[in-house]
């Protein structure tokens, strides 16, 4: 699901992202596209063309679904 808030990604994990949002950014893995329409208006955020290049994939389509992530059905 894209984009996504970080609260949206601490409420999927049950812990806190905000390091790992850091990192994230500062490798610019993701990026801030916008704002959200709600309380306190909070960042999107959404993988980048850099996202793409490090992990040699040609779209978002090659990355293995949840169902599969969650079976161990990795490749």
């Amino acid at each position: 699901k894209q984009p996504v808030t970080r609260a949206e990604v601490e409420a999927i994990r049950g812990v806190s992202v905000a390091h790992a949002f850091d990192q994230l950014l500062e490798r610019r893995l993701i990026k801030i596209t916008g704002t959200a329409d709600a309380p306190g208006r909070p960042k999107l955020h959404r993988t980048s063309d850099e996202f793409l290049v490090q992990f040699g994939l040609k779209s978002l389509k090659e990355l293995p679904t949840l169902e599969e992530v969650q079976e161990g059905r990795l490749g």
